[in-house]
């Protein structure tokens, strides 16, 4: 492989990490928004509730929520690779 080659393909793969990584942010941005729905789906039945009892059962489901929806589906993990892609990149 010739130095322009290699420069080409350096270029290239510095452009595909960019688009990564803004692609990955939006994922992110998205994820959220739709928790935002979710969680703003949890206050209007807690406002709805009749008995502490009840609004206790929304809250229990809104943190599980939280916990088992949120940090596993941000994937976190791919918008670290494409932080240690651009990293990495020369351009």
């Amino acid at each position: 492989m010739t130095s322009i080659q290699a420069t080409e393909l350096a270029a290239y793969e510095a452009k595909h990490a960019r688009e990564q990584a803004v692609q990955q942010i939006q994922e992110t941005i998205n994820h959220l928004q739709r928790t935002h729905y979710e969680m703003d789906r949890y206050l209007e039945r807690m406002e709805e509730a009749a008995t502490d009892r009840e609004r206790a059962q929304i809250l229990n489901w809104s943190i599980n929520h939280l916990v088992c929806n949120i940090m596993p589906n941000l994937r976190i993990d791919l918008l670290a690779n494409s932080q240690a892609a651009l990293a990495k990149s020369e351009f």
